[in-house]
């Protein structure tokens, strides 16, 4: 009778082996190093969790900001967002669409912005972010960018009427 499985040599099943050994060890090490990372997290005393971790993402659940950017120093240049400007309803359509803005400035600069662009000095303007809400205008651009953006892009939808 012969020592190898199904004509196969030992040292190859063996080697099989050790190497699905070696794979389950790493992806144990892998699933303890993510249950670690979860294991600093702490809860405050009105229920929200406080993550410890430098790197943790902060602001809205899908947002992509880290700690780390929000509090880069300020003398570095001002970072710049694509804001995609789209015509809805009865608004002129803008021969530019896109614009480049400063991540610092608030959705408020947006708003004067485009009334500046449409010449409309008073009257009804309306914008809505990913045409599903209206931000607040003192929100920051970079945050609504940072959270809503879609391909590397802020689309801001205008109208005249209350559209949605």
């Amino acid at each position: 009778m012969t020592s190898s499985v199904e004509g196969r040599s030992p040292s190859v099943t063996a080697e099989k082996a050790i190497n699905a050994t070696n794979r389950q060890k790493e992806s144990a090490a892998a699933t303890s190093a993510d249950t670690d990372a979860d294991a600093s997290a702490t809860t405050s005393k009105d229920g929200h969790v406080i993550n410890d971790k430098p790197n943790a993402k902060i602001g809205y659940p899908g947002c992509q900001r880290s700690k780390e950017t929000k509090t880069s120093t300020t003398s570095q240049k001002s970072e710049k967002i694509k804001v995609h400007l789209v015509a809805v309803g009865s608004a002129p359509i803008l021969k530019k669409s896109k614009f480049l803005m400063n991540a610092d400035d608030r959705f408020a600069v947006a708003i004067a912005f485009l009334r500046k662009i449409l010449k409309l000095p008073s009257g009804s303007l309306f914008l809505y972010v990913n045409a599903a809400f209206v931000p607040s205008p003192d929100e920051r651009m970079g945050d609504l960018f940072d959270c809503f953006g879609i391909r590397e892009e802020l689309v801001i939808h205008y109208s005249l009427q209350e559209a949605w």
